[in-house]
């Protein structure tokens, strides 16, 4: 190059001074647009990488208001990109809240230092990112949630428990089943107190042991009757009682009337034949082998029993990609039926929330496991508001508890929750106005970590609680 320049000015012809001149022109111009270029590129990708931060951020964020999105999205990108070195600014937002995307546009100029010598005074640009809020891979979840009687109780407020339940429960659902995540995430409602409703349908099933249901009448029967007690004095008043920790009262006798029998004159008193219906309302029992209860995926069917009335509410909704079939379900909780006021027995409600996520019967709708669990990520999100206070029989019935036998209760309970984690399931657990210690410990131990816990003290705690579980099992990421 240096011998091509000397011989270019040691010659003295006009031509050729000419034609280097023009190309020391054209070179020169071609240095100076490399340099402007090279500083616009790097504007630019300053421009975007504070862009995708405010696009993240906001998505991050989960505020539905237009207002407060721009603020944040301002915030982040002055926050992100140097105003000294970088003249841009955002000048679209635009946020779907059925696909929960969020598209942003930023503007900015850039003005070159050498190619104004070529009159090229300034350098527009554009760059856009979008966000969408999706669920991290494919995802199976059971919500298994406590519909026992004490979730009629207020915590705070004048919602009760279930009621706020189902606006927390919703807005998970709601966040995570989207639009855009439909065909790969699967969610399922396992309702559970004494004991867990499999759902009629399921009678014929394999995975199912029910007897037929039956009438038995009474037949007429006569006494002769020829005494008759009598009572007086005493005084009545008002007692107090339990159902699942909620306190309640009711007219007792805090003196004892004084009873005397006396004869009198016989008389014959006949009975009326009854019929009385024994069917089955979905209702199982426990699996029990040797005194312990049997983890998921059994070998053997489920017996379901027969009653005169229900016994078990809300029947399981299992895994399904329809939003409005788990909204309905989870819009439908009752905590009881007529006379029927459940308790707690959480083992049933966790080995159930396993079975509608296993692959094998019962349920069948939960795809094979991974042992990474990514495809599919499965988990449960357990929800109590309180503490055992059943346990099961060798024969799988469910009955009060005392001290010894909620020990036994709250072992298996972390058996199951062990044997999900054996199978990689995520297990979200959230105490709701728990005050038990034993409750609160065994519901720590069952979370796969301090971040899958949560002791909501309040209804506002039971809905960030949710809330946060929904955007742990999304992921935002940048689509463009």
């Amino acid at each position: 190059m240096r011998l091509l320049f000397r011989k270019y000015a040691s010659d003295k012809r006009g031509n050729t001074a000419m034609v280097f001149a023009l190309s020391l022109v054209a070179l020169l111009s071609a240095v100076a647009g490399a340099v402007d270029f090279s500083q616009l590129l790097w504007q630019k990708r300053q421009a975007q990488d504070a862009l995708d931060e405010a696009a993240l951020a906001v998505a991050i964020s989960s505020t539905n208001d237009t207002d407060t999105q721009k603020t944040i999205a301002l915030t982040v990108f002055k926050q992100n990109v140097d105003a000294k070195k970088v003249n841009a600014t955002i000048t679209a937002m635009n946020f779907n809240s059925t696909a929960r995307t969020f598209a942003m546009t930023a503007s900015g100029t850039y003005q070159p230092y050498l190619l104004q010598l070529v009159g090229i005074t300034s350098m527009p640009y554009t760059v856009n990112s979008s966000t969408i809020k999706a669920a991290d891979g494919t995802l199976e979840v059971a919500l298994v949630l406590d519909n026992t009687w004490s979730m009629s109780e207020a915590l705070d407020g004048s919602q009760t428990k279930i009621q706020v339940l189902k606006t927390a429960a919703a807005s998970l659902v709601s966040s995570v089943m989207t639009t855009a995540n439909k065909s790969y995430v699967k969610m399922a409602i396992v309702p559970y107190a004494n004991y867990v409703n499999v759902g009629t349908a399921n009678r014929s099933q394999s995975w199912m042991s029910v007897p037929a249901d039956y009438s038995t009448t009474s037949t007429k029967t006569c006494t002769t009757i020829s005494t008759q007690t009598t009572c007086s004095g005493g005084t009545k008043g008002t007692c107090t009682g339990t159902q699942d920790g909620v306190p309640y009262t009711y007219s007792c006798w805090i003196v004892a009337q004084t009873c005397t029998t006396v004869n009198i004159t016989p008389y014959t008193s006949c009975t009326t034949p009854t019929t009385t219906n024994y069917k089955w309302y979905g209702c199982v029992y426990n699996q029990m082998s040797s005194g312990k209860l049997v983890m998921p995926d059994p070998t053997t069917a489920y017996v379901g029993f027969l009653g005169t009335s229900q016994a078990c509410l809300n029947p399981i909704v299992p895994l399904t990609n329809d939003s409005s079939v788990i909204t309905t379900g989870i819009n439908g909780l009752v905590v009881n039926i007529g006379s029927y006021k459940p308790e707690t027995y959480i083992p049933s409600g966790l080995i159930w929330g396993v079975n509608v996520l296993s692959p094998p019967a019962p349920f069948q709708e939960g795809a094979a496991y991974d042992s990474k669990n990514k495809q599919p990520r499965k988990a449960i999100v357990l929800m109590t508001d309180g503490a055992n206070t059943q346990y099961s029989t060798s024969s799988g019935s469910v009955s009060t508890a005392n001290a010894t036998q909620l020990a036994t209760t709250y072992s298996d309970q972390k058996r199951v929750c062990d044997y999900a984690k054996s199978k990689n399931i995520e297990i979200y657990a959230i105490g709701f106005g728990v005050t038990d210690a034993t409750s609160l410990a065994n519901l720590k131990y069952c979370a796969t970590d301090t971040a899958h816990y949560f002791d909501a003290q309040s209804s506002a705690d039971l809905i960030a609680a949710f809330k946060t579980i929904g955007g742990q099992l999304t992921k935002v990421r940048i689509t463009g």
